[in-house]
């Protein structure tokens, strides 16, 4: 792909160095072209076409060789590059020491070989010529540059677009499918039996857990109250499969449950610890719920592998982690450290969010 990318610059820094070339020397183009075709002119004339085009040629080497130069220090199509101050500084010192050097070299090279005298003192067209250069590869690079990083962007935007959608699709599927539904009734069925309270309990837990499911799907982010919530009916789910195994410590400091996080984040993580870990009488487990002054929300346990591993698409984590560059331009962080699984997240500023769906 990046091979691509180069012999396409390339080929696009050809063209625009051979109509620098043409336009530095257009006049003299149209002085030789002018030329009358009496006799005793037309060897004049060929002399002045041939003249012409070996400078044409000259300076679109020059400029092909200062947009190369350039490639290395601006990175066009290497979208962890910005394009910052003192990069764009460099990019114009090296531009002009680098058409300086190559022009006076190549002219230099040029009247040698034509016969002529080398101008060694300070010439305006030369310099006009060479700060016209500069400014045109520069120019170029940074359209280049920024065309590219606002496709990126867009390709970025609808890549993450898609697989929000896929977070949240494998989160309904994991909600509603066959193996998931046949536990809940099953569950279900033997609560009516023994206690039909906690039967109504259940059925309003689940209910509540598939409709936030189905309504975030509209909504890029959720206040970490609403997250609590529905990880809290989740858990009463899952506990009457673990019973007294399973155990969820919660710590949330107040200040922090108008702030937000993508929606079913929470239950995201919950899921995966439990998938993940060995939960018995024999080995209870334990998870963590807990914000941080530093406005996290962490989930941590003990890792405690499973002998027999449930399959796991192993998106969770990396969705969660594409949803956050694209919401804040931050990232999550996974910790693994004496035994220890830990993923904290970043809550968003409310006040930096209004614009996200609730």
């Amino acid at each position: 792909m990046k091979t691509k990318q180069l012999w396409r610059f390339i080929g696009i820094i050809l063209i625009l160095s051979l109509i620098v070339g043409i336009m530095i020397h257009f006049n003299t183009i149209i002085t030789a072209l002018g030329l009358t075709s009496e006799e005793g002119e037309i060897a004049e004339k060929a002399r002045g076409l041939s003249s012409a085009f070996s400078e044409v040629l000259v300076s679109s080497v020059v400029a092909f060789f200062t947009f190369m130069a350039n490639y290395y220090i601006i990175r066009p199509f290497d979208s962890s590059i910005q394009l910052t101050t003192k990069k764009i500084v460099s990019a114009i010192l090296i531009t002009i020491v680098a058409v300086t050097v190559l022009s006076d070299s190549f002219f230099a090279v040029k009247h040698l070989i034509d016969n002529q005298p080398l101008f060694r003192k300070f010439n305006l067209i030369y310099s006009i010529r060479d700060l016209f250069t500069g400014i045109i590869v520069i120019a170029g690079m940074s359209f280049i540059k920024t065309v590219y990083d606002k496709q990126y962007v867009k390709i970025e935007i609808e890549m993450l677009k898609n697989e929000k959608l896929l977070s949240q699709y494998e989160s309904l599927k994991n909600q509603i499918s066959p193996h998931f539904m046949f536990n809940s009734l099953t569950a279900l069925r033997e609560l009516i039996d023994q206690n039909a309270a906690d039967a109504k309990l259940y059925i309003s837990h689940l209910s509540h857990v598939l409709r936030y499911t189905l309504t975030s799907i509209e909504s890029q982010s959720k206040p970490l109250y609403e997250e609590l919530e529905v990880a809290e009916s989740y858990i009463h789910l899952v506990k009457i499969r673990f019973g007294t195994s399973l155990k969820v410590e919660t710590k949330i400091d107040d200040r922090f449950k108008n702030h937000r996080l993508p929606p079913l984040a929470i239950q995201t993580l919950l899921e995966n610890a439990i998938k993940h870990n060995e939960i018995s009488k024999k080995n209870p487990f334990t998870i963590r719920i807990e914000t941080g002054s530093d406005e996290t929300v962490s989930i941590t346990n003990v890792i405690r592998e499973r002998v027999t591993k449930e399959f796991s698409s192993g998106l969770g984590l990396s969705n969660l982690s594409k949803q956050y560059q694209y919401l804040a331009g931050t990232d999550i962080s996974i910790s693994n450290i004496n035994n220890e699984f830990r993923v904290e997240l970043p809550l968003l500023n409310p006040s930096s969010n209004e614009s996200l769906n609730s």
